[in-house]
């Protein structure tokens, strides 16, 4: 049986690293089982995969990436390193795979697609600045964390809601001092969102945010990164530019 191999680096290569090691593993939510090899060698990630089952290629990644993740964090605890890790290509010829993977989440790629972002970009940058700009700095940032890490994309996409919560209670009539059900109540009526869509992204998030592990397929995440995309879409849309720096 010919295993999936998998590609990639571990960043920065500068600070050069090798292991290998061999681990079976049961996908938790498909229950699939596979057997991997991992090897590092300066940097340079091959994975081989040995499985019966068919896999999509997308979710067959994210379980290497975390894979190799989960050993990367054990080494930044015992030494004090913070790498990151990218998974580049996978390949099984008798299956017919070869495929190089982007950066991109497709069904967000797709909604993209007619932004002309030199604009986008100009107003977004009007609408970070000054004293309350960090709390949009900090919903973007955790945007791109939701698409890096799978398992922890609700966590994030929720987080980054927060964060525009307390953004809007920082800009609107001292709404900081209020109650979170007063702040989330304003909060919705400014990006046009309603309280059950909210809702549903905390719910696939309180399991993370407490410690837990919940894993996501990729429609399980595709439908997490399109209800986040609105709320946060149409939030940034009403933001008057003046609001961070005025008060």
């Amino acid at each position: 049986m010919e295993p999936y191999f998998f590609q990639g680096v571990v960043l920065p290569e500068r600070a050069q690293l090798s292991f290998e090691f061999n681990i079976r593993f049961v996908h938790s939510l498909s229950q699939k089982e596979a057997d991997a090899k991992v090897s590092v060698d300066l940097n340079q990630v091959a994975v081989w995969v040995v499985t019966e089952d068919e896999w999509g290629i997308f979710d067959l990644r994210n379980v290497v990436k975390n894979i190799v993740q989960n050993h990367l964090a054990m080494i930044g605890f015992l030494k004090g390193y913070a790498y990151d890790l990218e998974i580049t290509r996978v390949l099984n010829q008798s299956r017919n795979v070869d495929y190089v993977f982007g950066v991109e989440i497709p069904c967000l790629e797709e909604r993209g697609k007619t932004i002309d972002l030199d604009k986008a970009l100009a107003d977004l940058r009007m609408k970070t600045v000054g004293k309350n700009g960090m709390y949009i700095n900090r919903c973007f940032s955790d945007l791109v964390s939701a698409m890096k890490h799978a398992d922890d994309t609700a966590f994030y996409c929720y987080r980054a809601i927060e964060s525009l919560r307390h953004h809007c209670a920082a800009v609107h009539n001292n709404l900081a001092s209020m109650d979170k059900g007063t702040q989330w109540t304003k909060f919705r009526d400014v990006s046009g969102s309603d309280e059950s869509t909210i809702r549903e992204i905390k719910e696939s998030a309180d399991p993370l945010r407490h410690g837990n592990v919940a894993a996501a397929s990729s429609e399980d995440r595709e439908t997490l990164f399109i209800k986040t995309w609105d709320v946060v879409d149409g939030y940034i849309k009403a933001i008057n530019p003046s609001e961070n720096i005025n008060t």
